[in-house]
């Protein structure tokens, strides 16, 4: 028989915690110099023109927040939760004397605020602050490309199809009475999407029969895009959320449609396709690996440079452009940030062209090692291919370390393209504060 110990007192709810110095949360809140994070956070929302109404912006500790986010794998509700009731976070926040905490919807708000251009800028910082302390050079760069993938469902047809159906049915439930024709037709319409794509995932065995079913859903898809559209053609322009979003979707199926018709004819995938309702600006990227030939998000140009510290950029209106124009963009992004080009820089043979040299050569890179195509030679001495070659393959580590989950680069939580981008930026941030900690530390232990 077991006896349960019974205390004789109830254990207390407010407790005195020390901390130890060389936690990483208490290392990083005395690294970072946060008067400086706070002038950018206001910089970008002065730029968003938010107005200062309501409570006063907690800047010090909401920037706390999103250094915490982007080191630890957690939900906005979990960061609410350990900056109320983990010592380490409280610190990193500035919370420790406070009896104000972070709600999860303060902290979404606010990083929505900052978006991709103030999750980039506190990344740089974090790169600006490796080379003040002697832990990074940008004397040395090499860049990469790399596919961030998106959280969304494979995007063949039949499945674009059906969620568009589906969509319309959610939406017209609160449309106004222009939408009413749409209204009665849409549960028929839907019964009849959801037994055809039953019979597309079970009963159609053969590409034929695969073919004749999409022909059907596109027919029935056309007939309620055309009722969607006469009906926002007759009514006013939208005002309502759920109105705009209708119009939105029916401006989307108006290039997609085709597109389908295209793939259904032909077998081939049309140029620039849509893969997804929401996220229109995603695409599709053939990588060729075994097992996983098509990605489907975002295509990224890494910089690493020499320390391993890495930033990343996407082309201009979230392209999907070449490793040679990925190759010279790298340097153009470089030169941003520091001031300068890199003396030395490194790129795989994808970005290889005798212009792409030149170009290079002119933005005043003095060593270009972009690895040569075929036989052709190297632009550098073969001291300097070794070193850019061992370089590079550094820089596929680091690609291999960000879409480890912990930093969630890969297939991110995220509803908008937007979001998608920003979760980029914080990986990145996330992966070089982890790194500065333990440069720091090694430099530590060497001079004790």
């Amino acid at each position: 028989m077991s006896l349960k110990q019974i205390p004789l007192w109830k254990q207390p709810i407010k407790v005195k915690i020390s901390l130890k110095e060389d936690h990483e949360l208490v290392r990083l809140e005395k690294l970072i110099d946060w008067d400086e994070l706070i002038l950018l956070a206001m910089n970008i929302r002065e730029k968003k023109k938010k107005a200062n109404t309501g409570p006063v912006t907690h800047f010090r500790e909401l920037l706390g927040a999103v250094v915490l986010m982007s080191i630890k794998k957690i939900t906005y509700r979990d960061a609410e939760d350990l900056i109320t009731h983990y010592a380490p976070a409280r610190y990193l926040c500035n919370l420790m004397d406070s009896s104000w905490t972070i709600d999860h919807v303060t902290l979404f708000e606010f990083i929505k605020i900052l978006g991709p251009e103030g999750m980039e800028k506190i990344n740089k910082y974090a790169i600006n602050l490796a080379v003040k302390n002697g832990l990074a050079d940008p004397i040395l760069m090499v860049s990469d490309t790399t596919a961030q993938e998106a959280k969304i469902p494979y995007p063949n047809e039949i499945g674009l199809m059906g969620r568009y159906i589906s969509m319309v049915k959610k939406l017209v439930r609160k449309a106004g009475s222009k939408f009413k024709p749409v209204k009665e037709k849409i549960k028929e319409v839907h019964r009849k999407i959801k037994a055809l794509i039953k019979t597309s995932h079970i009963f159609a065995k053969t590409p034929e029969k695969k073919k004749n079913v999409a022909k059907k859903m596109l027919r029935i898809t056309d007939s309620v895009h055309d009722m969607l559209h006469k009906a926002i053609q007759e009514g006013r322009s939208p005002r309502s959320k759920t109105s705009k979003e209708l119009s939105r979707i029916t401006e989307i199926m108006e290039e997609l449609l085709p597109q389908i018709l295209f793939f259904i004819e032909t077998g081939t995938v049309a140029a620039k396709k849509i893969i997804h309702l929401k996220m229109t600006k995603l695409y599709s990227i053939v990588r060729g690996k075994s097992g996983k030939r098509v990605e489907f998000g975002l295509k990224w140009g890494i910089n690493r440079i020499k320390g391993g510290f890495i930033s990343g950029f996407l082309a201009d209106g979230l392209k999907h452009l070449s490793d040679k124009k990925f190759s010279i963009e790298a340097i153009g992004q470089h030169i941003e940030q520091f001031g300068i080009a890199p003396e030395t820089y490194g790129f795989d043979r994808g970005g290889y062209s005798s212009r792409n040299i030149k170009k290079a050569s002119k933005l005043g890179v003095k060593h270009v090692g972009i690895a040569p195509t075929g036989k052709k030679e190297w632009a550098v001495s073969k001291i300097m291919q070794k070193k850019i070659k061992s370089e590079r393959a550094q820089i596929e580590g680091a690609i291999g370390t960000i879409k480890n989950p912990i930093y969630g680069f890969n297939r991110p939580d995220a509803k908008s393209t937007e979001a998608m981008v920003t979760y980029g930026h914080r990986a990145f941030l996330g992966f070089n504060l982890r790194k500065m900690l333990r440069e720091m530390k090694k430099l530590e232990l060497q001079t004790t």
